[in-house]
């Protein structure tokens, strides 16, 4: 007989939006990353913004320029285009972008915290599982079962 068809597992569950929403420290570092991010999201239109300028000025320009002139034009849109690129890359696109690093470095602590309180949590309750609701695919689950408040207690301990 399996532990569950003998009514002798005991399961937990959390939400780890509402933890997300109501753990400060959550909060101040997604908000901390938030800001960072918007910060590389203003370089990378400006970024852009040189770009087409540059565009505008050969469409503009090209029956007056030099051939010559209209080549080095060119070479420097491709340039710009190539550094946005690599910029847009390093940032977010590539397994080790500045934007997973921060995220790495300001989440990893508190996500460890989180982990922490969930266990002490479970083993405090005796629990042989915790869900979590929004990362599983729970499809029913008794409210009583919910943990997140008591790991928002153990949180602020």
């Amino acid at each position: 007989m399996l532990p569950w068809q003998s009514g002798g597992l005991k399961i937990g569950y959390i939400r780890s939006d509402v933890i997300n929403r109501d753990y400060p420290e959550y909060r101040d570092a997604d908000n901390e990353l938030q800001f960072q991010n918007r910060k590389w999201l203003q370089e990378a239109k400006k970024l852009e913004k040189q770009i087409r300028k540059r565009e505008r000025e050969q469409e503009e320009l090209s029956l007056i320029f030099s051939e010559e002139r209209r080549i080095e034009i060119q070479a420097e849109i491709t340039s710009k285009r190539k550094e946005l690129q690599k910029f847009q890359n390093d940032t977010w696109y590539s397994d080790n972008s500045s934007y997973i690093k921060r995220r790495r470095e300001v989440m990893e602590p508190i996500d460890a915290r989180v982990n922490d309180a969930i266990w002490k949590v479970a083993e405090e309750r005796d629990l042989d599982m915790v869900f979590d609701t929004i990362a599983g695919n729970v499809v029913y689950v008794k409210p009583a079962l919910d943990i997140t408040e008591d790991v928002l207690e153990e949180l602020k301990r």
